[in-house]
């Protein structure tokens, strides 16, 4: 009875993993993930924080505010702010939505610099019609 229960556990417990999978990488009509072939508009990016080439102290928290709308559903995004100096990216934020046609987004780093560091705050995001915008802006780190 117990190796029974066992078989048909794991037989069970296989095939809704099997059906999970087959429908995770699917772009099938209604999948979450499907491009919607009537939508050509990009998505616009606003920021209200940082103001382009804006500069901080060191110590300072480099705080990067904005939103995304779309003229339908918005699908992922992400937020960096990047150190110009060394290439790393030192804060990210990462968003997703298959419903939402805006997002606000939202980013701090705190910057504690010895030399002056310029960094690179990139914003970018995609819709369900697969067109990407992006937006890059400019801040400067004074020791």
């Amino acid at each position: 009875m117990k190796k029974y229960f066992n078989f048909t556990a794991i037989l069970i417990l296989t095939s809704v993993i099997m059906i999970s999978c087959s429908k995770a990488g699917s772009e099938s009509e209604g999948s979450l993930d499907a491009i919607d072939q009537d939508d050509d508009v990009f998505p616009v990016i606003t920021f209200s924080k940082p103001t382009a080439n804006q500069v901080y102290t060191s110590g300072d928290s480099i705080m990067v505010e904005g939103k995304v709308t779309d003229d339908k559903k918005l699908y992922k995004g992400k937020v960096q702010i990047k150190n110009d100096t060394t290439n790393l990216v030192m804060a990210d934020s990462f968003y997703e939505t298959h419903f939402l046609p805006a997002i606000n987004f939202r980013l701090a780093y705190k910057a504690t610099v010895t030399v002056p560091t310029d960094f690179s705050i990139l914003v970018e995001f995609r819709d369900h019609g697969d067109n990407v915008s992006t937006a890059t802006i400019k801040v400067k780190v004074n020791p």
